[in-house]
């Protein structure tokens, strides 16, 4: 009876261990995939199941994660929260290879923040003729003043005011212009073709599969919704 007893105390022990290590383990190999995913150097995570020995076959619950610093093809987010329902994953890859492959995703919904000043910096750095950009962000609103040089040949400073939207059809995120003013002349749209439709997000090229939801801008950043429904 004693060694059933001490048997029973140490199987409880050990699946305690298990309920507080594995998950843990679990999460840190994810967020280390994540990082790889995302081009982050930071990356955090959680991954929940119940119970945690369960994890051992690669089914997850859920898995949350927050990354900063993300990098696509154009611009760099300045954060990013994940959240991932219903996960499959190659636990091997995972445990061994710190590798994140994953096999099925029921639910995504992916969260981003893009500053004002990473859409300057990518004006600034990709957009022909472009030089100097200052964008503001406002309650619903984009600003942007620079100066617009066509080769040696003439420079104008212009403005324009619009909004940063989700094209779904497409699957990118860009900034399109309302107003457009020439050396402080509206003039509409007109002359305006470089800079009054500007993609700035490619969905295709991130992780998860995922499409706009809604675009929200606010003081000095848009955020950026998205997710895998529909």
């Amino acid at each position: 009876m004693k060694r059933l007893t001490t048997l029973i105390l140490f199987l409880v022990m050990v699946m305690a261990g298990v309920e507080i290590l594995l998950p843990k383990l679990v999460s840190d190999a994810v967020a280390q995939g994540l990082r790889d995913q995302t081009g982050s150097a930071k990356v955090t995570a959680k991954v929940d199941k119940s119970p945690a020995i369960f994890m051992l076959g690669g089914q997850f619950d859920r898995v949350l994660a927050d990354a900063s610093d993300v990098k696509t093809d154009k611009v760099t987010f300045r954060n990013m929260h994940i959240a991932l329902g219903g996960v499959a994953v190659n636990m091997q890859s995972l445990l061994f290879g710190r590798k994140l492959e994953l096999k099925n995703v029921d639910d995504v919904e992916v969260t981003a923040t893009l500053a004002q000043e990473e859409i300057a910096n990518y004006l600034n750095s990709s957009v022909k003729g472009v030089k100097n950009a200052v964008v503001t962000i406002s309650s619903g609103k984009v600003e942007v003043v620079s100066a617009l040089t066509f080769g040696s040949i003439a420079r104008v400073d212009v403005k324009l005011e619009g909004r940063v939207i989700g094209d779904r059809e497409n699957r990118r995120i860009k900034f399109v212009a309302d107003r457009f003013w020439i050396n402080n002349s509206p003039v509409g749209s007109i002359g305006g073709a470089l800079l009054t439709e500007v993609p700035l997000v490619d969905l295709k090229k991130m992780p998860f599969g995922v499409n706009v939801r809604d675009v929200v801008m606010e003081q000095g950043q848009v955020i950026i919704y998205t997710d895998n429904r529909g």
